[in-house]
């Protein structure tokens, strides 16, 4: 059967959620461990399955690294007071100063990515690993900065993984008291880096709320629907899936479009799969974006770093 894009308007795509959303959603201790589960669920049978796999060992060797880090610097007293009142993120990925010990935390996530891996992929973790902080730091700020030009897409997983270690530690451990809200409303306000993709989530008091998914510390942060993630426009937003040929139209993954500035970000339903975890998800539903761009010329306005592709033209 051949997939076609399936497209709803907005009205009928949201039912008004009841009570007030949490402004944010701080990652919690098992992420990693929550995300390496998804995605051992999601692997068998998927067209993936081989790269679905491997990053569910990433998350392992992630979840083991955030259990054992401590002693991590953070922001000071006046930093965060300076964050607050110019209404920016506490921990700036691009200009906070990372401690060199995410660089220890690669080597070992590595070490251990080493022992549970075999042919190129396990010589591309020992030669990474052989690497000095200098190269490490060098490729996580254009990794950050979203410059791919010079990047090594084939290790910027590997060095994104240890990346989201360190801010998802230094998020819980600021706790939401440190975030405060900032001025642009479509990044995160804890690193100030892109989502990977939201979520309408399920629960008591979050029923029906879309939130934000950072793409670095997993902070998510609350949006209103219908409202695009790029631009903030509310007026050519339409909502895209992928027909599997089943009755009605209940699928978990859609891809929210914007007329007005040519960008989609994949929103995932809990209600219609409560296992959804964002990166893990937007990792297994690639078919989504390629039928979006192809059949209708949008970009992307989410980021995940376990799959960074390079620009064409850069040598």
């Amino acid at each position: 059967m051949t997939a076609t894009i399936r497209i709803r308007p907005a009205e009928e795509i949201v039912s008004q959620p009841v009570g007030e959303a949490a402004r944010l959603r701080l990652p919690p201790a098992t992420l990693f461990s929550d995300r390496a589960m998804r995605l051992s669920h999601l692997a068998p049978g998927h067209a993936l399955r081989d790269y679905l796999e491997f990053i569910a060992k990433i998350a392992d060797a992630q979840q083991h690294a955030l259990n054992n880090l401590s002693g991590v610097p953070l922001p000071t007293p006046a930093q965060l007071e300076q964050a607050r009142e110019h209404g920016m993120p506490p921990v700036n990925a691009q200009h906070f100063q990372r401690d060199r010990l995410w660089c220890d935390v690669l080597r070992r996530m590595l070490r251990g990515l080493a022992e549970v891996t075999e042919g190129k992929v396990k010589d591309t973790i020992v030669r990474l690993e052989g690497e000095r902080d200098e190269l490490y730091e060098a490729q996580a700020s254009k990794l950050l900065a979203g410059i791919t030009f010079g990047l090594d897409t084939g290790t910027a997983p590997l060095i994104g993984a240890a990346l989201q270690v360190y801010f998802t530690h230094l998020a819980r451990t600021l706790g939401e008291a440190a975030i405060g809200p900032i001025d642009v409303a479509t990044v995160c306000p804890c690193c100030g880096q892109p989502p990977t993709a939201s979520i309408a989530r399920i629960g008591t008091g979050e029923g029906g709320h879309r939130y934000l998914h950072c793409s670095l510390c997993a902070t998510e942060w609350h949006m209103v629907r219908i409202k695009c993630t790029q631009c903030e426009a509310t007026e050519q937003i339409e909502y895209h899936s992928i027909d599997d040929g089943k009755a009605g139209n209940q699928h978990s993954a859609k891809a929210e479009t914007c007329g007005d500035c040519g960008s989609y970000l994949k929103i995932f339903h809990q209600e219609r799969d409560p296992g959804i975890d964002p990166v893990a998800d937007d990792l297994a539903t690639l078919a989504l974006d390629i039928m979006v761009a192809e059949q209708l010329d949008k970009r992307s306005g989410g980021v995940n770093l376990m799959l960074i592709h390079g620009d064409p033209g850069d040598s």
